[in-house]
């Protein structure tokens, strides 16, 4: 993780965490999780992140098909067909987001992205227009 090393010398050049913070546009607490962490320690949680297991794992087979047939899916849909499905799973709706990021880049699958249609409609005298949306299929 380049960002590490980037925070280091941050800290070797003398600058504080809230300077580093700006200086490389990251979340204050990703610079203090790092400031004073030792490469010895850092190796130990490069390791503990080789072995660890997605919450979602046992479900990706299935997403990666959902995925596949429907490339638009958002997260918030694939979180609530899962919900459907299994009840309630242990995991937000942004452990869903980061895994569909993972899977859409591992199996190259792009979001398409629908664009709504409409136009601008002829101006009537009062009382003889309404809005309606009926939303999108």
């Amino acid at each position: 993780m380049e960002i590490v090393w980037e925070i280091k010398n941050m800290k070797k050049l003398g600058f504080n965490k809230s300077q580093a913070t700006r200086n490389l546009g990251i979340n204050y607490e990703t610079v203090s999780k790092y400031w004073n962490m030792s490469p010895d320690d850092y190796a130990k949680l490069l390791e503990l992140r080789k072995n660890r297991k997605r919450k979602l794992s046992k479900y990706e087979d299935e997403i990666l098909e959902w995925l596949r047939n429907y490339p638009d899916m958002s997260a918030a849909q694939v979180h609530d067909w899962l919900v459907e499905r299994y009840g309630s799973i242990d995991c937000s709706e942004i452990t869903v987001r980061n895994l569909l990021s993972s899977l859409r880049n591992e199996y190259n699958i792009p979001k398409q992205v629908s664009r709504r249609q409409h136009e601008a409609v002829d101006e009537l005298p009062a009382g003889y227009q309404a809005q309606v949306d009926f939303g999108q299929i």
